[in-house]
């Protein structure tokens, strides 16, 4: 019996026949995330239920040295589950139970496969929701969300995923199971191992249960879209907006090209400009009263037009337009492969990044779409090439490499939220210097055996 058999022959003893698989189909639905990075199969896929069963199955790949995979909703954009080395790929999405709701104490335990969608549904009876969720809630897990540190589209106001993590139970390589953080909303107890699991990618440990921040559904929101003369206008906004008391829950951003996609995917007609889009979350009088305030600064500013929606029906709508390019997006453009990048950037260097980025854009000849959460300055972009044509490819690589090569000089980051994964390992030098050597410190010495998620955030 050869060294994989045996580990094999042992995981199937600790898990039941139902849970564990070598199908060619199970193992190709989990070779690739949404990401451009190529698939790579593993050898197996388990579908844990137990923190315990978590631990037991690691203690078995640690000893055999075989790779696990952490594997959520598979909605990942820089091939973070993709397993690049094989080995196990442990499906933690029937570990999808709430464990308890703290409705006091505004909180929620829950296990790490359960979709932020579902979630919230199962929260509005008690008049609660999870507000850091991503727009992919409807197919990104609680698990995937905190190990990637997802960041919504109300991050503005609410903060990102990892603002909202309270507890969490992790499993070590070596299948020891820690618990990090605590109920208390404060805490400076000891060193913070919670945010360090927070983003992790699932290089450090496999989470297993967690603890999260919830927030009262708003008692009314409110909407505007704010179509700009040019994204310099829109960033200008912007930032008068963030250096008002009038915070909103979101600004959302949309350049010109991504407008033209919107009408295309919606029939929506929208004016074809850079266009802001603002929610209010609270008190009906009192954003009633911030919605004037800026709509004065707006057209202080000559911004082209402003609309305003108030119902839950028009809400729904407007949301439908910002998230309808990307599920349709190989219809809308046939024959044309995207390169999608994703950067932070400081408030006030929004209108550096996108001018520069138009200029990266006539110097390549290559499309490009801006959109994002302008509100934190989180931004998603993509260059367009020609599917099968090595040029189109070469050129929208090297566009890329130079924005996020910009986006550091600008004292930005090359991830805001999708992580490091495979594209964005060798800009990490760039951006974290006189840090790096002890990153790779601490991954050998919470994971000495390199067994989870190799060939992630670091280069080989």
């Amino acid at each position: 019996m050869d060294h994989w058999q045996q580990t094999f022959y042992e995981l199937k003893r600790i898990i039941p026949s139902a849970r564990i698989s070598e199908k060619n189909s199970d193992l190709q639905n989990h070779s690739k995330d949404k990401s451009f990075h190529p698939p790579h199969l593993p050898e197996i896929v388990i579908w844990p239920i137990t923190t315990k069963e978590v631990s037991s199955i690691l203690k078995i790949a640690n000893t055999a040295k075989i790779s696990v995979t952490a594997w959520g909703g598979g909605s990942s954009l820089e091939g973070n589950p993709i397993p690049t080395n094989g080995g196990i790929i442990l499906d933690m999405t029937k570990m999808n139970k709430i464990l308890k709701v703290y409705k006091n104490d505004l909180q929620i335990a829950v296990q790490p496969g359960i979709l932020g969608e579902e979630l919230d549904k199962k929260l509005k009876k008690y008049r609660l929701w999870f507000a850091a969720a991503p727009g992919s809630k409807h197919i990104a897990t609680i698990g995937g969300m905190i190990a990637n540190n997802a960041g919504g589209m109300h991050a503005v106001k609410y903060g990102v995923v990892g603002e909202s993590v309270l507890k969490l139970t992790v499993v070590l390589a070596n299948g020891d199971i820690m618990q990090v953080g605590s109920r208390s909303f404060k805490s400076v107890s000891g060193y913070d191992l919670k945010h360090l699991v927070i983003g992790s990618e699932g290089t450090l440990g496999i989470i297993t249960e967690a603890v999260l921040k919830l927030n009262p559904i708003p008692e009314a929101k409110i909407a505007c879209l704010i179509s700009c003369s040019s994204s310099q206008q829109a960033a200008e906004i912007n930032l008068e907006i963030l250096q008002t008391n009038n915070k909103p829950a979101s600004i959302e951003f949309m350049d010109r090209e991504y407008i033209t996609l919107v009408n295309k995917a919606t029939n929506a007609k929208l004016p074809e400009n850079p266009t802001l889009l603002l929610e209010f979350h609270g008190d009906k009088k009192i954003m009633q009263q911030q919605l004037k305030q800026i709509l004065i600064l707006c057209k202080n500013k000559n911004s082209i037009k402003i609309s305003t929606f108030t119902t839950k029906k028009q809400l729904t709508l407007l949301w439908k337009y910002r998230r309808a390019v990307r599920p349709i997006v190989s219809t809308l453009l046939p024959n044309t492969g995207i390169l999608s990048a994703e950067v932070g950037l400081p408030i006030s260097q929004i209108g550096t990044f996108l001018e520069k980025t138009k200029q990266l854009s006539k110097k390549y000849d290559i499309k490009t779409v801006m959109f994002g959460h302008m509100g934190d300055g989180n931004f998603h972009g993509w260059a367009l090439y020609t599917l099968g044509d090595k040029k189109s490819w070469e050129k929208v690589s090297k566009l890329n490499n130079e924005l996020i090569v910009l986006a550091i000089k600008l004292g930005g980051t090359t991830t805001g939220e999708h992580g490091i994964g495979i594209g964005k390992r060798k800009f990490l030098e760039l951006e974290h210097a006189s840090s790096l050597r002890y990153m790779k410190q601490i991954k050998k010495m919470f994971d000495p055996n390199n067994i989870l998620n190799p060939g992630k955030i670091f280069l080989p």
